[in-house]
């Protein structure tokens, strides 16, 4: 497998070059730019296809799409991803467009791109007017907004060395959003002393808050709060606050924070549980799987600790360090940790006409007597099969009723 780096450095190698593949006639084409690095990366390839049906052929080769929502402005490609956009040719045909995303963020995409002019006939003698001076165009660097993209689809890239560049600050390739805002660093005016050491420790928060927003506002410089961490997990979401290469303010101890990384987690409860949810456990687990991959950093207590363990604080709150390492650990090694459904609750009411219902201490007829029960309705919170009875525990305490002789209500 290859990473979205060895994608992008390909697609740079390629500038100013006139790419085509042998599967697609049509040399200097967008999507023969594309093909030819899918079929370079890949057993896939795109072949005879409008840039416009990209994705559907890439969806139908199983390869990962995102489609584009302009309602969700957090919704953006990653490096190494394959853009696809509509573009309507001057004949009226949407053959549509494609390209390499070299970088993404909320505002843009920086890319590399071929046949960037798309169809033109400007003497309208009905031949593409690239095609009459050799055809196609050449790869070139460009810049764009999202408007017109449909979506964007990726190779299954190899996440051990996962890091990505964004913007020139290094996150992992998990990192599904990108929060723009200039955060505290050792990159902050008048900050000295920070600059970053080797990487081997994992520093675990919690937001104190349910709102991510909120949390993430505290870490801007413009917040005065001197504050800030690389990352922020909120269920199925991985937010890149801080590059990895440089030091956040998030342990309360500098060499701690020259020494790690610090990943904050919104709650899903309140105080005084300040939990976090299940989907944000997950996430957290292979954000640091990644990490200590590309750190060599030990997936343990010593390497993965809480704020607390740095600090005078009650941070993480309600996060449990020993489930989250668990997590990491088996994600490490191939394990899908699963979590168990709750038992469903077992209580219910029964009543008892008869007058002489024995009461036993335990689930058997060999068990001691502990009374009777008189005629009424009563709860039971557990039950046992034995000597060929089923029993009800009673919810006072006193011992266990043969169920033969009661009605379930």
């Amino acid at each position: 497998m290859t990473t979205a780096q060895e994608v992008v450095s390909y697609a740079k190698s390629k500038l100013n070059q006139k790419v085509t593949v042998p599967t697609n006639p049509y040399g200097g084409q967008c999507v023969a730019f594309i093909d030819h690095i899918v079929q370079h990366f890949s057993d896939k390839n795109l072949a005879y296809t409008n840039a416009i049906d990209c994705l559907k052929k890439a969806k139908s080769q199983g390869l990962e799409v995102i489609y584009n929502n302009p309602n969700d402005v957090n919704l953006i490609p990653k490096s190494g991803d394959f853009f696809v956009m509509s573009s309507v040719a001057s004949d009226g045909v949407d053959y549509g467009h494609i390209g390499v995303v070299v970088s993404a963020d909320t505002r843009g995409m920086t890319t590399l791109e071929q046949n960037i002019d798309g169809y033109s006939d400007n003497n309208r003698n009905g031949i593409n007017d690239q095609l009459e001076i050799g055809g196609g165009g050449y790869v070139r660097n460009n810049k764009r907004s999202y408007a017109g993209v449909t979506g964007w689809f990726r190779l299954p890239y190899d996440n051990k060395t996962g890091a990505i560049n964004h913007n020139g600050e290094i996150y992992s390739s998990l990192t599904t959003h990108f929060n723009p805002n200039v955060m505290y660093s050792n990159l902050s005016k008048g900050v000295t002393g920070y600059s970053r050491m080797t990487i081997d420790r994992i520093v675990i928060h919690h937001n104190m808050t349910t709102d991510k927003n909120i949390a993430m506002q505290t870490w801007y410089e413009s917040s005065k709060n001197w504050t800030s961490a690389h990352y922020e997990i909120a269920d199925n979401e991985i937010w890149g606050c801080v590059g990895e290469q440089y030091s956040a303010f998030h342990s309360g101890d500098s060499t701690m924070n020259r020494r790690s990384i610090g990943i904050e987690h919104v709650n899903s409860t309140g105080a005084p549980g300040w939990k976090i949810s299940e989907a944000s456990y997950k996430s957290s687990a292979k954000l640091i799987v990644d990490i200590c991959k590309r750190y060599k950093i030990p997936i343990d207590a010593k390497h993965i600790i809480p704020h607390k363990q740095v600090s005078a604080t009650e941070c993480p709150g309600g996060i449990d360090m020993n489930k989250l390492i668990k997590m990491a650990q088996d994600l490490s090694k191939g394990v899908t940790t699963t979590t168990k459904p709750a038992a469903k609750p077992t209580t219910f009411r029964v009543k008892v006409s008869v007058t002489d219902l024995n009461i036993r201490k335990s689930p058997s007829l060999k068990a001691g007597k502990n009374g009777v029960v008189k005629p009424g309705v009563y709860t039971i919170t557990e039950t046992k099969s034995a000597d060929g009875y089923e029993w009800g525990k009673l919810k006072s305490g006193a011992g266990w009723i043969a169920l033969k002789y009661t009605s379930k209500l």
